[in-house]
């Protein structure tokens, strides 16, 4: 072990090793600076107390100064000295943005039905105020979560503040459990504001547009993107990330494993042709280019490895089509709103979104996949047939035939006397 004199320059100087090295400070006895080969530095209390080592993390390096550290050691060390129980000291200190950096990183590591580390992140960063994060939460009242809750509401919507109320409360819970001496939890008990569901989807009157524009994006990888997502009906996330392991083209079936869905079951997803036809051709272009890879949607110059950033497209294919307020989630609920125009079961429904349905168990949701697929089929006809869109041999397709069709059906609507002109020429077949 080194001792060096712990001086901005100093440190920084000090190279990444090949291993764990440990330097302690000559000027704050028991204070050690840590760097790992990943070249993480990390201050550290360390001292042999009854010929054991006893370690306690002060900061990373940059989160505090020098001296701050230097100050903390000190106080450790008087603790140490008077007997006190110094982690849990630490426990009793946790301030609510340690408490929720806490949870975040719990949750990277475990599942849960809040996913979306990067959301709540901003969530608690951008809502919350300084003055609270600092705040022990042995100190903080229901009071204060209270008003919290509120503010935020009056500020954005009820959606944001309550998913953040969720999360402060989720943070403390798990301090809780992980044994921290907190007596109760501040965000507990508060109610829920009420939530207005969305309902948008696209309407009958918006699909000519929409399929009308969306053909005329430059983007082969957007314009199959919001296909799957729309005749699939599955989470954006899960369109994008969808590998060709997971894609059975015997059985027409996409199977979407637990861990990558919010429920944690698997997803076993019915594929309509029109899907197939999409897939398919998307699977011949890697091979022709000699692309070895596993994504669906393979991207060269995206860091995940595959096509991630569908929303500027999408932005701009609202605009060419006049539609508005309409999100890329709507397309989930696109397919199952026109499940249910045709007297499809609620059940059903919710079998092919891949939701939890009471009183079926998933193996038999995983079994009875005709029913859903006849459900699925019809539903894209009946889009297709009203976006006037046909399953060419490049793809979809204008149905040029259907679109003159309805012109001379408004013409004769228009000029009824017509109809005993074009009457005699039908009959003839």
């Amino acid at each position: 072990m080194e001792k060096t004199k712990f001086t901005k320059s100093s440190l920084e100087k000090l190279p990444t090793p090949e291993k764990k090295t440990t330097y302690q400070d000559t000027d704050t006895r028991y204070l050690h600076f840590v760097i790992t080969s990943k070249n993480t530095r990390t201050y550290y209390y360390i001292r042999n107390i009854k010929g054991r080592p006893k370690y306690i993390k002060i900061a990373n390096y940059g989160d505090v100064s020098i001296k701050a550290a230097q100050d903390r050691v000190a106080q450790i060390n008087a603790d140490v000295m008077c007997g006190v129980d110094t982690k849990q000291k630490e426990k009793e200190n946790i301030t609510l943005q340690e408490a929720f950096e806490y949870w975040l990183k719990h949750r990277e590591k475990t599942k849960g039905w809040h996913r979306d580390v990067t959301d709540c992140q901003y969530r608690f960063s951008t809502y919350v105020p300084i003055k609270l994060k600092k705040k022990r939460i042995l100190d903080i009242t229901r009071s204060e979560m209270r008003h919290l809750h509120s503010k935020v509401r009056d500020e954005v919507s009820s959606h944001t503040t309550n998913r953040l109320l969720q999360g402060i409360k989720a943070s403390i819970n798990l301090l809780i459990k992980h044994d921290y001496n907190i007596p109760q939890n501040p965000a507990a008990m508060i109610e829920l504001f009420k939530e207005r569901s969305r309902a948008r989807y696209i309407k009958e009157d918006e699909v000519e547009r929409f399929f009308t524009e969306l053909m005329r994006s430059e983007s082969r990888d957007f314009k199959d993107f919001v296909l799957l997502a729309l005749f699939t009906s599955k989470r954006k996330s899960n369109v994008l990330a969808a590998e060709w392991s997971e894609i059975d083209f015997n059985k027409k079936l996409w199977t979407i494993p637990g861990e990558k869905t919010k429920n944690d079951d698997d997803d076993v997803t019915v594929l309509d042709d029109t899907v197939l036809e999409i897939l398919t051709r998307r699977k011949s272009d890697q091979e022709k280019k000699s692309i070895g890879t596993n994504w669906v949607f393979y991207s060269p110059s995206s860091a995940s490895g595959h096509y991630k950033n569908p929303t500027r497209g999408w932005y701009s294919l609202l605009k060419r089509a006049n539609i508005e307020d309409l999100r890329i989630h709507d397309l989930r609920r696109t397919l199952a709103s026109w499940m249910a125009n045709q007297n499809v079961s609620l059940h059903m429904i919710a079998s092919v979104l891949g939701q939890k349905s009471t009183g079926v168990t998933p193996t038999y949701a995983r079994l009875s996949v005709d029913p859903k697929r006849d459900a699925v089929s019809n539903a894209v006809a009946e889009i297709l047939k009203v976006g006037k869109l046909r399953l060419g041999d490049n793809g979809l397709e204008s149905d040029n035939v259907r679109k003159r069709v309805q012109v001379i059906a408004e013409k004769l609507i228009e000029n009824p006397e017509l109809l005993n002109r074009v009457e005699p020429i039908i009959d003839l077949f």
